[in-house]
């Protein structure tokens, strides 16, 4: 999907148009319905979200029909409008987000989107690192870091987290694969971003950032086949 100017804008002059219904804003006002859900199919197919615009948006919506809009909930909903359309014309609301972890979106989205790239990679290979860590923490209640956590945690002879049956050589060729390739991004990717002032282009961060959104939801499979929990 395209996002064009023409969408935010469209959003600003239905929702400026609000201010001159003689009516009180209402849920089931028809004008209010329409902006309403235009919003919202805007928000989800633009992928935000996430951004603190909308919870600040969604913060200030009316959704019951017992509710109304004051003047001042429509002016904190039009400023942020307006820093959303700042979002689109900086190209901040990146598309490739709504195929990664919202773990991996959470730590680094920000530190992405103000261009400091290699620091994006840096957190969300810290995040995996860190998530795993707490894992293994708990479970075995030992501190354990970087390549030797990853070994520890997914080793075909004694892992903590299971990918799939461990009966069969197929589900051991698997363990053993996805443990060479956490040990490999932590060290390949995390360490030396972590230890050194390395400066990488918007493209290869975006790789990166895919890679460690693969190892955020195999964290994810493993946990639910193993049924462990992180609470």
């Amino acid at each position: 999907m395209i996002i064009g100017m023409i969408e935010i804008d469209t959003l600003i002059s239905k929702l400026k148009a609000l201010y001159n219904v003689k009516e009180t804003i209402r849920f089931n006002l028809p004008v209010y319905e329409e902006f309403h859900n235009d919003l919202q199919h805007f928000i989800y197919e633009n992928h935000f979200e996430m951004t603190p615009e909308w919870q600040k948006i969604s913060e200030n919506l009316v959704y019951k029909s017992s509710q109304y809009m004051t003047r001042s909930e429509a002016d904190e909903i039009l400023i942020q409008l307006d820093s959303l359309k700042r979002r689109i014309l900086s190209r901040q609301n990146e598309g490739f987000w709504s195929y990664l972890h919202p773990l991996i979106y959470k730590v680094s989205g920000d530190k992405f989107n103000q261009g400091f790239y290699a620091d994006a990679v840096e957190s969300a290979m810290k995040e995996v690192n860190s998530r795993i860590k707490r894992i293994y923490r708990r479970y075995r209640g030992e501190e354990k870091d970087g390549q030797d956590l990853m070994r520890k945690t997914f080793s075909p002879s004694n892992p903590l987290l299971i990918f799939e049956g461990l009966d069969t050589e197929s589900g051991k060729n698997v363990q053993e694969g996805y443990m060479q390739i956490f040990a490999g991004a932590i060290q390949g990717i995390r360490n030396p971003k972590a230890h050194e002032n390395t400066y990488i282009s918007r493209e290869d961060a975006i790789k990166r950032l895919i890679l460690a959104s693969l190892l955020m939801e195999k964290v994810d499979e493993a946990i639910r086949y193993t049924r462990l929990s992180e609470d």
